[in-house]
């Protein structure tokens, strides 16, 4: 008779799983995900009766296959142990700009991938692969670099491709879901202007980065916020960073909802968190570089080339500071760290209120990331080395103290001695609770 069904499936070490309950039918297609590679797994099939309980009947063995792509030579050391169950992240190899191998990966506590995803067609294939967000549904939306934001199932089935048209700013970094239907993404666009006045070409061209916003439905782009409508890239005084040749103004490289339902937004290259309205059209607050809203009486408070803005619930702003050129009387670079600073906004004062910094101390000049988790732990991506053969890039989950509790570090033996490739993660997210809705009914175990 038509009936619901779930696949119970364990291993020794793996931990032991029951996915969730099928539709009511008389066939059934199950599919078994949160595997790890090279691994036998014994499974029960299971049917519900009247009263709700299953009742067990075919049973079995599988052994699952190698590990895809890039992950197949890379291999993961933990110490410690995660609050999470699942870890969401992305894993690359970076020869250029044009040139990168990547894959979407989750892996379980112990650091194994379980679910792993790229998209190789073209003309998707070596673009990197940047912000990464569980929908609702539990799908899984990713932007690739200058290029789209897809959204897949679990499966890997492709459900959604939003291509920005011709004319539209170039996907960058973050994007996010707005209550309109709309999504939000950090764009590129390119900008000529008279720079000679600071010893610059009368004919010099800058990379804004802007907000714009995608309509799914009629694949219009609008740009929503630029910077250029509140200061004046002319004013040498707005400029923290400058690169000749190609000059890069604020490589905004994050954006997040605030607590009042604005944004916070991360200007890497002037080293500034600033606060946008939920309308876009004003400039609440700016925190660090230049004409910052509020003074550093600790100067080792401030940040440097930071990543991951965002706002906690307590209104304090949650940095990972990579500390990139910073200046040796404010406590020099070569170690980043993840930082939370309290802001009194009537004294106009940043005070640091948390930080986390490993011993040896870990830098990552590019990349990375800090994001609070639901219990007060911070998830710390330090997701690039200076010298991959001796330093790995890290996951770290620190806890309220800023101390220790888990970390996995990535080894690609092949990489090792390979100058020319770069492995990198660009972030580290806090996991879903499932892949599937699949259930843990038994942990992973060393």
């Amino acid at each position: 008779a038509p009936s619901r069904a779930a696949v119970e499936y364990e291993n020794e070490f793996a931990g032991k799983f029951r996915t969730a309950l099928s539709e009511t039918a008389p066939k059934h297609v199950i599919p078994v995900v949160r595997l790890r590679a090279n691994t036998t797994y014994q499974y029960a099939v299971g049917v519900e009766g009247r009263d709700g309980s299953l009742a067990y009947g075919a049973r079995g063995t599988f052994v699952t296959g190698e590990l895809p792509g890039l992950l197949a030579t890379t291999r993961s050391e933990t110490s410690g142990e995660s609050s999470q169950d699942l870890i969401l992240a992305d894993y690359q190899r970076l020869s250029t700009p044009d040139d990168a191998e990547w894959r979407i990966v989750i892996m379980d506590s112990l650091g194994y991938a379980v679910w792993s995803y790229a998209n190789d067609d073209a003309p998707f294939a070596n673009r990197r692969a940047r912000g990464i967000l569980i929908q609702p549904n539990g799908n899984i939306a990713y932007q690739l670099h200058h290029c789209c934001i897809i959204e897949i199932t679990p499966l890997g089935e492709v459900v959604n491709e939003l291509i920005i048209p011709d004319g539209g700013d170039a996907t960058d970094h973050e994007f996010l879901p707005t209550e309109d239907g709309r999504i939000l993404y950090l764009g590129k666009y390119s900008f000529t202007f008279d720079d000679s006045a600071n010893g610059g070409d009368s004919e010099t061209t800058a990379i804004i980065d802007a907000v714009s916003a995608l309509d799914p439905a009629t694949g219009e782009v609008e740009r929503v916020w630029d910077p250029t409508d509140f200061w004046d890239i002319r004013d040498p005084g707005q400029r923290a960073r400058w690169e000749a040749g190609s000059p890069d103004w604020l490589h905004m490289n994050s954006l997040s909802k605030s607590v009042d339902g604005g944004y916070i937004a991360s200007l890497r290259n002037i080293n500034q968190v600033i606060s946008i309205s939920s309308d876009f059209k004003t400039v609440r607050w700016r925190l660090g570089g230049p004409a910052s809203d509020f003074d550093f009486p600790d100067p080792t408070d401030r940040f440097m080339q930071q990543h991951t803005a965002t706002e906690l619930p307590n209104g304090n702003i949650l940095v990972f500071d990579n500390r990139a050129n910073l200046p040796k009387e404010e406590g020099g670079g070569m170690r980043s760290r993840a930082l939370e600073l309290r802001l009194d906004f009537e004294t106009k004062t940043a005070v640091k209120a948390w930080e986390f910094s490993p011993e040896p101390p870990m830098y990552s000049r590019i990349l990375s990331g800090a994001y609070r988790l639901d219990n007060g732990n911070t998830l710390i991506n330090f997701g690039h080395s200076e010298d991959f053969s001796t330093i790995p890039i890290a996951i770290i989950e620190a806890d309220t103290q800023g101390r220790e509790v888990f970390r996995l570090e990535t080894i690609d033996p092949p990489l090792a001695e390979a100058s020319h490739r770069s492995p990198q993660r660009y972030r580290a997210y806090p996991g879903p609770k499932s892949i599937m809705g699949e259930t843990m009914l038994r942990a992973p175990s060393r």
